[in-house]
């Protein structure tokens, strides 16, 4: 399968729309987000493809929540998937993208703790926090992928009428839960034809940019 992708200005209006008014810091900020935003919309037709349910988290969900958009200074987009969908990830790497983008897996994506994973540079792997990252050649941005576990590693047994918790592994090396209900069913934010993805708890922000 070979991914095309072309932007008009009618598909840079949609892409505007996904995350509404665009905060610019500096004269860079302006294309660096437009490219980011091509690279979530590329990300989000290859996920709704393939049924990779996926939600956008970290930096990149606080500028949606705060700014309507991304950060100024956003470098780089995060979403989270759960870690059990990572095997899916593996067989999308073996697809034919178009020369613009990448998929790339980290290795050792099953290796939970982080300082325990190598670089692995000869294969272009330059990173070890995030299971894999969706990359733009062309621009030269990406989007980080990090995992999201659905059991608790400090818990030794399942107490009866426990609430069901999502687990992750943060940068700090420490797990960090939340009630699984913050975060499923995640909420659908359909523009026109495109579609991002939010955790459940801020759906009411979600409908507020339809």
């Amino acid at each position: 399968m070979i991914l095309l992708f072309t932007c008009s200005k009618k598909t840079w209006d949609v892409i505007k729309n996904i995350f509404g008014y665009i905060s610019i810091c500096t004269p860079d900020d302006c294309a660096r987000q437009r490219a980011l935003l091509h690279t979530l919309l590329q990300w989000s037709q290859l996920a709704q493809e393939h049924n990779i349910q996926y939600w956008i988290a970290y930096k990149t969900l606080l500028g949606y929540v705060q700014r309507d958009g991304l950060l100024p200074h956003a470098l780089n987009l995060d979403i989270l998937v759960m870690a059990q969908d990572t095997s899916h990830l593996a067989e999308l790497c073996t697809l034919n993208f178009s020369s613009n983008y990448e998929l790339k897996l980290h290795p050792q994506w099953f290796i939970v703790e982080k300082t325990k994973r190598s670089y692995f540079n000869q294969e272009g792997i330059d990173f070890v926090e995030p299971n894999a990252r969706f990359i733009n050649r062309k621009d030269h941005v990406h989007i980080n992928i990090w995992p999201m576990y659905d059991y608790n590693p400090n818990q030794t047994r399942i107490e009866k009428n426990s609430q069901p918790m999502l687990t992750e592994y943060d940068k700090n090396y420490k797990w960090q839960l939340s009630p699984k209900e913050w975060t499923f069913p995640v909420a659908e934010m359909f523009i026109e034809w495109n579609q991002s993805m939010v955790p459940n708890k801020f759906k009411e922000s979600s409908s507020s940019h339809l």
